[in-house]
């Protein structure tokens, strides 16, 4: 089973929206959803960056480093703050903005569907990974690169 980002897995918010005949994505689409459609949210130096870093659930590893900036990003008062995991995302990492917004938009999920099991149980947990397992591959498209499996822990 992959399982991107466990405690934050991949999921697209609503409304990647058709206008008209057209084509066009609605203007308010997010930088996320665009690179769905396209499949280009990430860059081979993206994909590089998060190669070096692999995949699993250690320290250091990239999923680890996203699941660490989600919970540094959530306040059970307040919420998921997106832009401060972007931001934790890219400095972290070295990935760019734009490929870390393929996983923003997906943190919302877990952060709004899975913060029993991912925050406050274990992030690469079975519970977690069993939770974030339906939106994972959302964020691997957004990226439109490999994308490091996290494992169970």
């Amino acid at each position: 089973m992959a399982a991107l980002l466990a405690a934050l897995a991949a999921a697209f918010l609503p409304g990647l929206a058709m206008a008209g005949s057209s084509g066009n994505l609605r203007s308010n689409a997010t930088v996320a959803e665009l690179a769905a459609v396209t499949g280009a949210g990430c860059t081979a130096a993206d994909e590089s960056k998060m190669t070096t870093l692999g995949g699993g659930n250690a320290a250091g590893s990239f999923p680890r480093k996203l699941a660490d900036c989600g919970k540094q990003n959530y306040n059970i008062f307040s919420g998921f703050n997106s832009g401060g995991y972007k931001s934790c995302v890219s400095r972290a990492t070295g990935i760019s903005s734009t490929c870390a917004s393929c996983f923003s938009t997906s943190a919302q999920y877990g952060a709004d569907n899975c913060k029993w099991s991912c925050f406050w149980g274990s992030w690469c947990g079975s519970s977690c990974l069993k939770c974030v397992e339906p939106k994972v591959g959302a964020a691997q498209t957004c990226a439109g690169v490999p994308v490091p499996e996290t494992t169970s822990c």
